[in-house]
């Protein structure tokens, strides 16, 4: 003998009917539901403004350098410093440079991403300032010969620091990356360009 089926519809629907309206003007939780659904976004706005805040201030201490260094051209200390630099190849002046004006960085930068470039021309015309792109060897190492000119008297002198600020990829795809062939880095750039003193 069959046995009934106890399912009554209407019951089901009361109870079910029932459940949602206890449910839909239960209020606890709502807090907790509404900060998740916006945690990403915040974490992403704060995690943005802290590294658009290190990048300016990396950017700063850049300039400051970077004229500190420039005014040693202008006035001829570091042409007169080259000079008196006997048995030392052009690299290795560079190189001297270069360690001179890491030593005007903010510490929290590092020497190891700092480049240099000195370059001269007779007039104001004769001055490129366009930014040089960087090549990468097979180690991710940068490649590129930057040049080392200090020109001499009465000679328009531009001299670039570069510095290669590492990036990490954000939330919700935020890059602050400026580098080619997607690269992860974005490269400052500091310029002074000014005419030589009589010195």
């Amino acid at each position: 003998m069959a046995r009934a089926s106890s399912f009554d519809p209407d019951s089901t629907f009361r109870r079910l009917r029932v459940t949602v309206r206890a449910l839909g003007g239960d209020r606890r939780g709502v807090s907790v539901i509404e900060f998740a659904m916006i945690a990403g976004p915040l974490i992403a706005l704060i995690l943005a403004s802290l590294q658009t805040s290190l990048i300016y201030f990396a950017q700063q201490g850049l300039e400051t350098a970077v004229e500190a260094a420039a005014r040693t051209v202008v006035t001829g200390k570091a042409q007169a410093s080259d000079a008196q630099a006997t048995g030392m190849t052009q690299q290795q002046l560079a190189e001297r440079f270069r360690q001179a004006a890491c030593a005007r960085i903010p510490r929290f930068l590092k020497c190891t991403n700092l480049y240099v470039e000195v370059t001269s021309a007779s007039n104001w015309s004769g001055m490129s300032t366009a930014v040089p792109t960087l090549t990468f060897d097979s180690s991710g190492n940068v490649s590129n010969i930057f040049r080392y000119d200090l020109g001499s008297q009465g000679s328009v002198v531009m001299v670039r620091l570069m510095y290669l600020w590492p990036i990490q990829t954000g939330p919700l795809g935020l890059n602050f990356s400026n580098l080619a062939g997607g690269r992860q880095g974005r490269l400052l750039v500091a310029t002074s360009v000014a005419k030589t003193e009589n010195f």
